[in-house]
């Protein structure tokens, strides 16, 4: 399919749908039904939610179950494109806390502009790169990308800072 300067195979399409409507499903899930802000709930403070008669530790295996279901669903999206080998998926998981790292951990719309961001740079690096530069070095880049942004600003672009003590 052709957008003006870009084009885009069926599996990307469908991977961009995919992963819009499941993004706009959590945010949904997370914002509008009790069971959401339940999770968010334990999350954040687990011994107020106890309190208020939340299961915290139902809450917190529901969402390792979430976490593993939606992490098995990216791997059917991206093994074609990386195909199959033992770490296949390594790459992609420091791309993606790269890109929440550079958006803030806590923010959801705050790591998909990071991802985006992190993204953009990287294929900008795999194409505008000097020769000595070569495509073995993304990976180091992005870890480089990661250290700046949590020296610089370690609540990402999108992350409030948060006063007190720990």
């Amino acid at each position: 399919m052709d957008l003006g300067p870009f084009t885009l195979s069926r599996h990307e399409l469908g991977t961009l749908s995919f992963s819009l409507a499941v993004m706009l499903l959590l945010s949904w899930f997370f914002t509008r039904t009790k069971v959401g802000l339940a999770m968010r709930a334990a999350a954040t403070n687990p011994e107020a939610s106890r309190l208020m008669g939340i299961n915290v530790n139902r809450m917190l295996t529901l969402g390792w179950a979430m976490g593993g279901a939606l992490g098995s669903a990216a791997a059917f999206l991206i093994a074609p494109v990386t195909g199959l080998f033992t770490a296949f998926m390594f790459p992609v998981l420091i791309y993606a806390f790269a890109g929440a790292v550079v958006g803030g951990i806590i923010s959801p719309p705050g790591a998909v502009v990071g991802g985006i961001l992190i993204g953009i740079g990287e294929n900008l690096l795999g194409t505008y790169s000097p020769g000595w530069l070569g495509s073995e070095m993304k990976l180091p880049l992005i870890l480089l990308t990661i250290m700046a942004v949590l020296v610089v600003r370690p609540m990402g672009i999108f992350g409030e800072a948060r006063g007190g003590r720990a």
